[in-house]
């Protein structure tokens, strides 16, 4: 049944969004544009008097004055609210990524949002179809806000019986790649309202932000800080707030996030903010060939305390003080300098099992506590 916003004509077409003289819309609405070809699903974004501003989520191709438009809440199937402070639920259970740095030293609460920061050709995307092949989770959602059509393609290849990948190339309306992010989110939502444990791997939210300022600039919202509305802030935190753990089942996301150490770059500061935790990539190791990539004392898991052992806690802290006592010494012994005392020579003698160990290879990721335990002792 449409939905009882009246119906109307289209006013203009500029900057990818539709003018409707449409007396009885609201915001946030879901319309139909209708062309001799074909119909365009769209959501009203603003509104101006009579006039309503709709973002569609096709190409507008063949759209004219004229072109008759009605409320359809079909083209909102996918919508997903936050849910109430009253729903939700203590982070308690771990989830394995099957990534051992991260499992062992970054570890993930089953209901966590945590971001991927690097530059470009670090192994983000890489990184994350490394998680989505054996993860510990019920079910797997991608979302591939913004993506090559290549790397569209190496998703789909990445997935399994329990993946679903919403995808909406870089070359698509941004309201339609905005769309992509909402269906995402919405099945996972959907998922984890009966019952089950979803992982969310999203990238990227630099990307969803990009679309996000499209749609904003072309209804005329004055842009602030990095050439950003305020709004696109607002859409992002409300979106990462509909992962979360539930008394029903949970939503953990982890998300992609471009980052080229530019203080002024207000999408990743944003994110910071939002997030429980931060795995940071490093140009220099993704250079060298160490996969992943992951600098672990850049990095950070809010979750990992309430989620791992006493003993896991103690011993990845030893693990991280190894790695900050080899940075802290790395001039000193680049020049030959006798730096280290007994801890140190631990460290050094165990320097090549701690590389290892935050390497990638096809050990399980059951087996990461042992092996970390393990590393630990020989720096005791």
């Amino acid at each position: 049944m449409f939905e009882v916003i009246g119906r109307g004509r289209v006013r203009a077409v500029r900057d990818g969004v539709v003018e409707v003289r449409l007396p009885l819309a609201r915001v946030g609405a879901g319309v139909a544009i209708d062309t001799p070809d074909r119909t365009i699903g769209g959501r009203v974004e603003a509104i101006a008097g009579e006039v309503a501003i709709v973002a569609p989520f096709g190409s507008i191709d063949g759209v004219r004055a004229g072109s008759a438009v009605r409320g359809d809440p079909r083209a909102l199937q996918f919508d997903a609210q936050p849910p109430p402070a009253a729903q939700r639920a203590a982070i308690d259970a771990l989830l394995w990524t099957s990534v051992r740095a991260i499992d062992g030293l970054l570890t993930v609460g089953r209901g966590a949002r945590i971001g991927i920061f690097g530059p470009p050709g670090t192994g983000k995307s890489s990184l994350l179809r490394a998680i989505v092949s054996n993860a510990a989770a019920d079910a797997v959602v991608v979302a591939a806000v913004g993506e090559r059509g290549r790397e569209a393609r190496e998703w789909q290849e990445a997935g399994s019986a329990r993946t679903t990948i919403v995808c909406a190339t870089g070359d698509r309306p941004a309201a339609r790649r905005v769309r992509a992010a909402h269906e995402a989110f919405a099945r996972a939502d959907g998922l984890r309202s009966r019952g089950l444990h979803v992982l969310l791997l999203f990238d990227s939210l630099a990307r969803y932000a990009g679309a996000l300022r499209e749609l904003a600039v072309a209804q005329g919202q004055p842009v602030g800080r990095g050439g950003f509305p305020a709004s696109v802030f607002a859409r992002l935190a409300r979106t990462i707030e509909i992962a979360g753990a539930t008394r029903a089942g949970s939503v953990t996301l982890i998300a992609t996030v471009l980052d080229d150490d530019d203080a002024r770059d207000p999408i990743g500061e944003a994110a910071r903010s939002l997030l429980d935790g931060h795995v940071v990539l490093s140009r220099h190791l993704a250079q060298s060939g160490h996969f992943p990539a992951i600098d672990v004392l850049a990095s950070v898991s809010r979750t990992m305390a309430p989620v791992t052992s006493a003993a896991h806690g103690a011993d990845a802290s030893l693990v991280r003080e190894a790695l900050a006592w080899l940075e802290r010494t790395r001039d000193a012994r680049s020049l030959g300098l006798s730096v280290a005392d007994a801890r140190g020579e631990r460290i050094l003698a165990a320097r090549e099992r701690i590389q290892a160990f935050l390497r990638q290879d096809d050990r399980p990721a059951a087996g990461v506590a042992a092996d970390l335990h393990l590393l630990a002792e020989l720096l005791r």
